[in-house]
């Protein structure tokens, strides 16, 4: 069994790396050669001061891969959490049951959804050449700016933060990462206008820009998603209703979570649940890739899914196995010898 850090992951493997493997793993699941499970999170009770620790899931079964993969998360939330990520992604292989590996889940989660935004990009972002607006400079800004990079013909990106250092920082790593034009603005209506893609990557609980302020034909991504216990909403009920064709990761999420980014709209009449699509109706090509060329598309990755987990887990294993850097760990760890009970002819339950 190998365990493999954020630092030998981050050491070999880009958004962009694992952008084939995750379209692959979309469109197996749309055809049903692979299965997803919704994300669980619950959240601690009154005993232990409501809300402050939370413990989260996603599985998935990758057979193209002969993987399977489940995450969890372990961690106190908001003003309580801590320098430290207790996030793990452990992939098993499909014909022996064994545990092949145990990520560290940090970058591969950024990988991820990077990877994710990139096939929502290829089918629905405009063509030519493209300015990009963001709003927001952590992690999650940089992934998704990588993986529209990856797909798109970029012309220039700019980036608004609250905090000036913050945007400044973000353009000269990620401009010279990528190697385009990314310039710091004051303000976000200068990020939204004039941009054929807005990506809102902010830790925002209200909308922070008019959506009267996109333009025709633009694509807008939303990567922050709510639950029950909170309801940030990055995009507001202008954008909605000047937008003609919406996809989300999943349907049943909204749902589960309660994700009133959704709801509150449906309440409204601004769209039902009925006009929203999946990322696997895209890949599959049961839906168009847009509607109108001159009306808005709106992508929002409103949940982690155990399928983007399993298909970057794969494709990051490969990488760090090829860099021959590993820390291989005793099988025997990690497994339970069942033999006593099955030389009495007995098989009991996991």
């Amino acid at each position: 069994m190998l365990l493999i850090t954020d630092e030998q992951i981050s050491a070999v493997a880009s958004v962009k790396d694992c952008i084939e493997v995750m379209e692959l793993a979309f469109r197996d699941l749309a055809n049903g050669d692979a299965v997803d499970t919704p994300r669980g999170r619950i959240f601690s009770g009154p005993a232990v001061k409501p809300g402050i620790y939370s413990i989260g899931h996603q599985c998935a079964i990758l057979p193209r891969f002969n993987i399977a993969a489940l995450r969890v998360t372990s961690h106190r939330v908001r003003e309580h959490r801590e320098p430290r990520d207790n996030h793990f992604v452990l992939l098993f292989d499909l014909e022996s049951g064994r545990l092949l590996a145990m990520m560290h889940g940090f970058t591969i989660s950024g990988i991820r959804v990077g990877a994710t935004t990139a096939i929502a990009a290829k089918y629905l972002a405009p063509k030519g050449r493209l300015e990009v607006g963001i709003l927001g400079s952590g992690k999650q800004a940089r992934t998704n700016l990588e993986g529209i990079a990856a797909v798109s013909d970029i012309r220039r990106a700019k980036v608004y933060s609250p905090n000036p250092a913050h945007r400044e920082l973000f353009c000269r790593e990620m401009g010279e990462k990528l190697g385009i034009e990314i310039v710091p603005e004051n303000e976000p209506q200068d990020v939204v206008q004039r941009s054929q893609v807005v990506l809102c990557a902010s830790n925002a609980s209200q909308p922070i820009f008019d959506g009267e302020w996109i333009e025709e034909g633009a694509l807008v991504i939303s990567l922050r998603n709510s639950d029950r216990h909170r309801s940030p909403r990055e995009v507001d009920d202008a954008t909605i209703r000047r937008s003609s064709h919406f996809v989300v990761c999943s349907k049943a999420q909204i749902q589960i979570d309660q994700q009133k980014e959704w709801l509150d709209p449906f309440a409204k009449g601004l769209v039902s649940f009925e006009q929203l699509f999946e990322l696997t109706d895209l890949v599959s090509g049961s839906v168009p890739s847009r509607h109108s060329t001159k009306k808005i598309a709106c992508y929002h990755s409103n949940s982690a899914s155990g399928i983007q987990f399993a298909a970057a887990g794969y494709k990051c294993l490969q990488l760090v196995k090829e860099a021959g850097d590993v820390r291989d760990l005793p099988d025997e760890w990690f497994v339970t010898d069942l033999s006593a009970w099955w030389e009495k002819g007995l098989q009991p339950s996991p």
